[in-house]
C-alpha cells in the first residue's frame, strides 16, 4: 500500500523550500482562517497562489499537508509515555523548530498577509477521486512526503508501527502487573478467612466455657440453699430442745442423763 501511495504522489512532490514557505504563509495568515464556510479554502486559494502552485494543486491537497505537519509536530513534542526516542526523532526531523515557532506564534510577521480568493479558478479537489476503490489509503497518508525520493511515507508508517509496538509492550506490563495485583488480593483474602475461622472456633470455645460455667455456678447455689436449709432445721431442732429443758424445773436424773446423751 504505502509503495503505490507514494508512486501516486510523486507529481505532488513540494520542495523543502516550498514548505518552508507554505508553513511561515500559514503561520502569517492564521487570521484568515476563521472557521466560517469556506474561509479556509479560499484562504488556501491565496496560498497556493503565492507559492505558484494555483491551479496545479488543490486546497484539500495543500490542507491535507498542513495537517500532518502539524500531526507529526504534536507527536514529536508531547510524545507517548515511554517513547524514548522522541527527542532524536524531533532533532532529526528538519520541520521541527520552524513548526514549533508557527504554533507558539512566533511566525507572525514571517511571510506578507494575503486576501483570500473567493472566485473559483482551480480545476475541483482531485484527490479523493483519484486513488482507485480497491487501493484504499492509509489514514495518515500524505501527498507531500518530507524530504526527495519519497521516502515519508515508510518512514511515517515506520515510525507509526513502532509506536503502537510499544503502545502494545506497555498494555502487557500493565496487564501483567493487574494480574499479579489480583493474585496477591486472592491471597489476602484466603488469609482472611482462615483468620475469620480461627475466630469463629474461639468464640464457640469461649461460649462453651461460659455455659459450662453458668451449669457450675447454678449447681453451687442449689448446694448453697440445701446447706441453707440444714441449717436452719438444725437451729430449729437446738431452739426446741433448749427450750423444753428450760421449762422442766424437776427432772430426774434419767432426764438429766437422756439430756446430756442428746448433747
Amino acid at each position: 500500500v504505502c509503495v503505490c501511495v507514494c508512486v501516486c504522489v510523486c507529481r505532488f512532490l513540494v520542495s523543502e523550500q516550498d514548505t518552508r514557505r507554505l508553513i511561515k504563509l500559514r503561520a502569517a495568515n492564521e487570521v484568515l482562517f476563521t472557521g466560517k464556510r469556506n474561509a479556509a479554502k479560499a484562504a488556501w486559494k491565496a496560498i497556493l497562489k503565492e507559492l505558484g502552485l494555483l491551479g496545479k494543486v488543490s486546497t484539500y491537497q495543500m490542507s491535507k499537508k498542513w495537517d500532518n505537519l502539524k500531526r507529526r509536530y504534536k507527536d514529536l513534542k508531547y510524545p507517548p509515555v515511554g517513547m524514548e526516542t522522541a527527542a532524536d526523532g524531533a532533532a532529526s526531523w528538519p520541520w521541527f523548530h520552524l513548526m514549533n515557532d508557527a504554533m507558539e506564534g512566533r511566525l507572525g510577521d514571517s511571510a506578507p498577509l494575503l486576501s483570500p480568493i473567493t472566485h473559483d479558478d482551480q480545476p475541483p479537489d482531485p484527490a479523493p477521486r483519484a486513488r482507485p476503490a480497491h487501493q484504499p489509503l492509509p489514514p495518515d497518508y500524505d501527498p507531500y512526503p518530507e524530504g526527495p525520493g519519497g521516502d515519508g511515507c515508510e518512514r511515517a508508517l515506520a515510525e507509526r508501527l513502532g509506536g503502537l509496538e510499544r503502545e502494545w509492550e506497555m498494555v502487557e506490563r500493565e496487564r501483567l502487573a493487574v494480574e499479579t495485583e489480583r493474585a496477591g488480593l486472592e491471597r489476602d483474602r484466603a488469609g482472611l478467612e482462615q483468620d475469620r475461622g480461627v475466630v469463629e472456633r474461639d468464640r464457640a470455645a469461649v461460649q462453651a466455657d461460659r455455659q459450662w460455667l453458668e451449669r457450675e455456678r447454678a449447681l453451687m447455689e442449689q448446694e448453697r440453699a440445701a446447706l441453707d436449709r440444714e441449717r436452719e432445721l438444725l437451729d430449729n431442732q437446738r431452739a426446741l430442745i433448749l427450750s423444753s429443758v428450760g421449762h422442766s424445773g424437776h427432772l430426774n436424773p434419767l432426764d438429766c442423763l437422756h439430756s446430756k446423751t442428746i448433747f
